[in-house]
């Protein structure tokens, strides 16, 4: 059993493990086959979470191995959840809390085990948590019919969000500087992708909403790693702020308490999809969700190291994973 470990800052080794006992009754052995990277992967492998040593991936994609429960067979496909229960309804989050699944074989709880239809590509399982994210965000905003929601960053997550909003017939606009992820966007259906290196971002928006300005404001706190002026102008009266993201280690930014209080703005905090992987499953398996042009590049894993090097440089926009 192969597995890619942190075991210090900027250091990310091949390691030869020994193979784990199996309890085949709760757990099974999974041959892994995409492993997602993220932010949180990176934060981890920057030295920002201080958790040594560590195998990164939240999630990922697997074959059925080993196991004794009948509906698990051998070589069927598996999504693997980031999130192993605890007790009193608290989880950890696999490649923050304790090992993920950058490896080649894992030994997998059955809780953490989803059966997907064969109809979801390879690559799109990946995207599942965005999907469950996106998904808890909705709930939190309480995003609603005919609600103006601004989305803060044409990221793979908010482009996931922006589907999901038109899903729900709300209207989302998405913001960010780069043209390239503006059209990718557009191709997903947000109609309104604008850029704010061109364009006064609040005017837009006037524009757009006639004056109402945004029911809801989210911003992918992955990508804006500092606030931009533009995030609480944009929110209505009463709106509902989510800063979202899965790099819990994220610098301090300042806030303008001002908007915060006499706008009178609920604000929240999203860093995980807890609980609703098996809706976002359903819809990305009824074809609700789109992922296709969503994913920047797949690493062999005998990438790793390289692809670690290269996503700590700079905040992306889009998927990365790993081919193990």
């Amino acid at each position: 059993m192969q597995s890619w470990v942190i075991n210090k800052a900027k250091s990310i080794t091949l390691v030869q493990k020994e193979p784990l006992e199996v309890n085949l009754k709760t757990h099974a052995r999974v041959k892994i086959a995409r492993a997602s990277l993220c932010q949180s992967d990176i934060a981890a492998y920057q030295g920002k979470l201080g958790v040594f040593p560590i195998t990164p991936s939240r999630n990922a994609l697997g074959m059925i191995s080993e196991s004794k429960l009948p509906s698990l067979q051998k070589g069927l496909r598996v999504y693997l959840s980031s999130y192993t229960e605890k007790d009193n309804n608290t989880f950890e989050v696999l490649g923050k809390d304790i090992d993920g699944y950058l490896s080649d074989f894992c030994v997998v709880n059955n809780d953490n085990i989803y059966i997907v239809p064969e109809s979801i590509k390879d690559e799109a399982f990946t995207f599942i948590e965005e999907i469950a994210m996106a998904i808890k965000t909705c709930s939190l905003i309480s995003l609603n019919k005919t609600n103006y929601i601004t989305l803060f960053g044409a990221t793979s997550f908010n482009i996931i969000l922006g589907q999901l909003a038109l899903y729900y017939q709300a209207i989302p606009i998405i913001v960010d500087t780069d043209e390239e992820a503006l059209d990718v966007a557009e191709q997903h259906g947000i109609y309104y992708a604008l850029n704010s290196a061109k364009e006064n971002i609040q005017e837009r928006i006037i524009e757009i909403t006639a004056g109402k300005l945004a029911d809801q404001v989210v911003v992918d706190c992955d990508i804006f790693p500092s606030i931009d002026a533009n995030i609480l102008n944009v929110a209505a009266k009463y709106g509902n702020v989510a800063f979202v993201g899965r790099d819990t280690a994220i610098d301090k930014f300042n806030i303008d308490a001002h908007f915060i209080i006499s706008k009178r703005l609920s604000i929240f905090g999203v860093n995980d999809g807890y609980g609703e992987i098996e809706t976002a499953i359903n819809l990305l398996a009824t074809e609700v969700i789109d992922v296709e042009g969503l994913l920047e590049k797949m690493y062999d894993f005998s990438e790793v190291q390289e692809a670690f090097s290269t996503l700590s440089q700079k905040r992306h926009r889009l998927k990365n994973i790993v081919r193990c």
